[in-house]
């Protein structure tokens, strides 16, 4: 009797109505259980409450577009020649909303791993930046460079894709140190007192990071390398991301004066000489003759 009960279903005229009904019920039940579990992680984390309130009007409307997407292609049958121009249109309006949705899901790892938060200085492909909001679709970041070499503040506002994450590496400054490794370089000559321009460099840069020494105990240093003209003198200290080009600027005014105020310790610079020679090499008469003269660049 079961067996013929289940036939009888089986071959039911509106079987695959019945079907198709009974996916719709499923998928607003599944709707509903997966938006109830999203929202206070959300709500949580979202940074601002407009956010949450964007992410939920879009997932809406992606979940019922995308639930009505997979139904109308299974059930193609029951709607014949409309099911599958119905098919063909999600096709293309599902390529349409690619980056929207790109969007939407790099938002949601924004949130979930946070690679980075608001306040942070971060390198987002080639753009340095401090964060200054997370939306559902964009990045707004203060940039940082951009008009001049240096990390200063450009003025400008940068709004760039959440989907980068997809694509981008993602550089934080500040996301698991507090302090970042910066370094100043110095050309010496080879008459200089290495020992003693050790000593001052390190001086120097301690007493402008007292606050950062004293917390994490490290104490700046300098490493040395040979060059043509002389020795190179790298030194290296912890520093605040956002305060790295004020300090080192400091850095180098301390050591500049105490360079001079020592003694024995010189600067390291390139000489050029330039000399003309005619170009048939006959020898010119003696006041036309070219006296060398060094020109120095720094």
């Amino acid at each position: 009797m079961s067996w013929e009960v289940w036939n009888a279903i089986l071959n039911f005229k509106y079987i695959s109505v019945v079907w198709m009904g009974l996916a719709v019920i499923g998928a607003i039940v599944v709707y509903f259980r997966l938006t109830s579990q999203m929202q206070k992680f959300t709500e949580a984390h979202a940074y601002k409450p407009e956010n949450a309130d964007r992410f939920f009007f879009i997932w809406r409307y992606v979940f019922m577009f995308s639930i009505g997407g997979v139904i109308v292609f299974l059930f193609s049958d029951v709607f014949g020649l409309i099911g599958l121009s119905l098919t063909f249109i999600v096709t293309l309006m599902g390529w349409g909303i690619r980056n929207p949705v790109t969007n939407l899901a790099a938002w949601l790892l924004i949130i979930l791993k946070r690679p980075y938060q608001i306040g942070d200085r971060v390198i987002l492909g080639g753009t340095i930046g401090d964060v200054e909001n997370i939306s559902v679709m964009y990045t707004q970041m203060e940039q940082v460079g951009g008009t001049i070499g240096g990390e200063e503040k450009s003025g400008r506002s940068v709004l760039i894709p959440n989907q980068h994450l997809f694509r981008w590496n993602v550089i934080n400054y500040t996301r698991d140190e507090k302090y970042i490794l910066d370094e100043v370089i110095i050309r010496l000559t080879y008459r200089s007192d290495i020992r003693r321009a050790e000593q001052i460099m390190c001086e120097q840069a301690a007493e402008v990071t007292a606050d950062i020494v004293a917390e994490t105990g490290e104490t700046p240093y300098v490493l040395f390398e040979f060059i043509p003209s002389g020795v190179v003198g790298k030194l290296r200290y912890r520093v605040v991301a956002v305060k790295r080009q004020s300090t080192s600027t400091l850095i180098v005014e301390r050591i500049s004066k105490a360079f001079m105020q020592a003694g024995g310790i010189e600067f390291a610079y390139v000489k050029r000489e330039s000399l003309l020679r005619p170009k048939d090499e006959t020898s010119l008469p003696p006041q036309y003759l070219y006296t060398q003269q060094p020109r120095e660049t720094s």
